[in-house]
């Protein structure tokens, strides 16, 4: 099956291989897992596939998208079109394995991969089409903010979560507009207090210049609470981890802002807030290209007086030799077995991601412990690949400590349940997130 499917596609990154032997350091634990998938005589797969607008949260169905079915070993079972509405019901018979679905925008193609896949809902998937934008109804809006400026002259201004625009571009959710979100935080002195506020734009008319008044953060709604965030003792080899905080509200998240001193968050407006630790480094490389490493922890702020302590899992050195074995076994005849568990904990899923922005992207979901098997593609759907000639390759694992290694079915129903229930304000289940990733530059 070489010199097609999967591993064809991965040809311009197999020079990858020969960089990923760099040096790190690791540790952790974590379940083991096992393949499993498949239908049976009368399986079925639901989903709607759509394309979302890159503005708003409006979807339209994706007409016409390719969706195909795999064996185990990756040949293709059956083929077939998204229909009018997005949704598709497809057979899933006992030779049913993986499924693919490929969009195509703008000329760039987007090929999306679930293995190990059992008959069920797999929820409601797609990319983000700028070519829908005109479905979302946006307007614009300029703040006068000289005497915000003036009375907390030792502050600086945050408009949705942006500091470098003294404007917003608002758009319709449910029609309304939501509110603009405000924030000063002290820009040199990290005692002082951080304030919020909302204005509602409803009312005022596209391009408006809007006055913002200084009593709007006069309230005791209005002031922000410093954490006193840190990261515990087992990470005492990050020097700049970074910190971030955001709410989750009925208009989705807000106030996302790395801080450039203390983090803040504001009970007095929101009751969901969130801190996130990450840390970025670059491992180094050679005439192939560069490799960098991400880590990164979320967790709610139950109590924002509390010490928010978390420890980022580092387990660079696993990460690599994993991802080591990944791409020296795509170079061989035959399966790919790989293994991403007992590396840290908390994770229930592999996510791999490669290609080249505006030509092609593969995007494949798995479980932690595996067989990646050579997922054959239609002619017209490979030829994109071979034109890729500076890739990028992604590899991270993820989770919610909500599932074990060996559940990733059943996180990838919990995940189309909650897609179904069309909360206003994210699930609780998204609370408290885990990731760490590999990624290749290639030259």
């Amino acid at each position: 099956m070489k010199n097609k499917g999967m591993y064809s596609a991965f040809s311009p990154i197999m020079l990858a291989a020969g960089i990923i032997g760099l040096v790190g350091c690791g540790g952790g634990d974590g379940d083991d897992s096992s393949s499993a998938g498949g239908g049976s005589a009368d399986g079925r797969l639901t989903g709607d596939i759509v394309y979302y607008a890159m503005q708003c949260d409006v979807s339209q169905p994706a007409v016409g998208t390719d969706i195909i079915v795999h064996r185990k070993d990756g040949s293709i079972l059956s083929q077939s079109k998204v229909p009018s509405t997005g949704k598709f019901d497809i057979a899933w018979p006992s030779d049913a394995y993986h499924f693919t679905y490929a969009q195509q925008i703008d000329g760039e193609l987007f090929v999306h991969s679930k293995l190990n896949v059992v008959a069920g809902d797999i929820g409601i998937v797609g990319e983000r089409n700028a070519n829908i934008d005109s479905a979302c109804a946006c307007s614009d809006y300029e703040f006068d903010l000289s005497d915000v400026k003036a009375n907390y002259s030792g502050y600086s201004v945050y408009i949705d979560g942006k500091n470098t625009t003294s404007s917003a571009k608002v758009c319709e959710q449910d029609g309304t507009l939501p509110p603009v979100n405000l924030v000063l935080t002290p820009t040199y002195d990290d005692g002082l207090t951080p304030y919020a506020a909302q204005i509602d734009v409803n009312g005022f008319a596209d391009n408006s210049t809007i006055y913002v008044a200084p009593y709007i953060f006069e309230n005791q709604a209005n002031e922000g609470v410093v954490l006193n965030a840190e990261l515990s003792s087992g990470n005492e080899n990050i020097y700049d981890p970074e910190f971030r905080t955001f709410s989750e509200t009925d208009n989705g998240r807000v106030n996302w802002i790395q801080w450039p001193m203390s983090a803040q968050v504001f009970p007095g407006l929101f009751a969901n807030n969130f801190i996130t630790y990450s840390n970025f480094e670059a491992l180094g490389g050679d005439d192939y290209g560069q490799v960098f490493y991400y880590t990164s922890r979320r967790h709610r702020v139950s109590d924002p007086n509390d010490t928010q302590v978390v420890q980022l899992q580092q387990n660079q050195q696993k990460m690599l030799q994993s991802t080591d074995a990944i791409l020296n076994s795509f170079s061989e005849d035959g399966a790919s077995n790989y293994d991403f568990t007992g590396i840290g904990s908390g994770k229930t899923m592999l996510q791999i991601d490669f290609g080249q922005s505006n030509i092609a992207n593969w995007t494949i979901e798995a479980p932690l412990k595996g067989t990646f098997p050579d997922l054959d593609l239609p002619t017209n759907l490979q030829t994109p690949f071979e034109q890729i000639s500076q890739a990028n390759l992604s590899v991270m694992i993820y989770g919610y400590f909500s599932h074990s290694a060996t559940q990733y079915n059943q996180f990838r129903a919990k995940v189309a349940e909650i897609q179904r229930t069309d909360l206003k304000t994210r699930s609780s289940f998204y609370d408290n997130y885990v990731i760490e990733q590999i990624s290749v530059d290639i030259y």
